[in-house]
């Protein structure tokens, strides 16, 4: 059986010029990696005084939306931010993380469409990132 390595980028550093920013990717690339789909990040940071960017994602079910959630703990854990309030992880339709210089949210397809994040903060420009390519099987390196 083949197997596939999961990739870990190296954690964000806390004196990193652009911090809010690499973080905000990090957590895209941990969504991009649990296959989330529609992944956005918006840079709300002149439009709001509570955090710099809002990344937004959409998962099949609460099994896929807690992966999601869970994986991108780890990931601003290892970055040395904690979770200030997590929001919605037993309900599985919408789940939402608040790192302060990000805030994660996770949607089912259903809720994404219902509460159209993206219109209400149409005014934010939208961060470029490419998801990073597929990992290859360990017997193909």
């Amino acid at each position: 059986m083949t197997e596939i390595r999961r990739r870990r980028a190296e954690p964000v550093p806390k004196d990193a010029p652009d911090r809010s920013e690499l973080l905000a990717r990090r957590c895209a690339e941990m969504a991009d990696e649990n296959r989330a789909e529609n992944i956005e990040i918006l840079c709300v940071s002149k439009l709001c005084s509570y955090t710099d960017y809002f990344i937004i994602a959409s998962g099949h079910n609460q099994a896929q939306l807690r992966a999601i959630a869970r994986d991108v703990e780890i990931a601003m854990g290892e970055s040395g931010l904690n979770c200030m309030g997590r929001e919605g992880f037993d309900m599985g339709h919408w789940i939402l993380l608040d790192f302060g210089e990000v805030i994660m949210q996770i949607f089912d397809f259903d809720a994404r469409n219902f509460y159209q994040l993206e219109e209400l903060w149409a005014d934010a420009p939208q961060l470029d990132w490419t998801p990073l390519p597929e990992a290859k099987p360990e017997d193909e390196e």
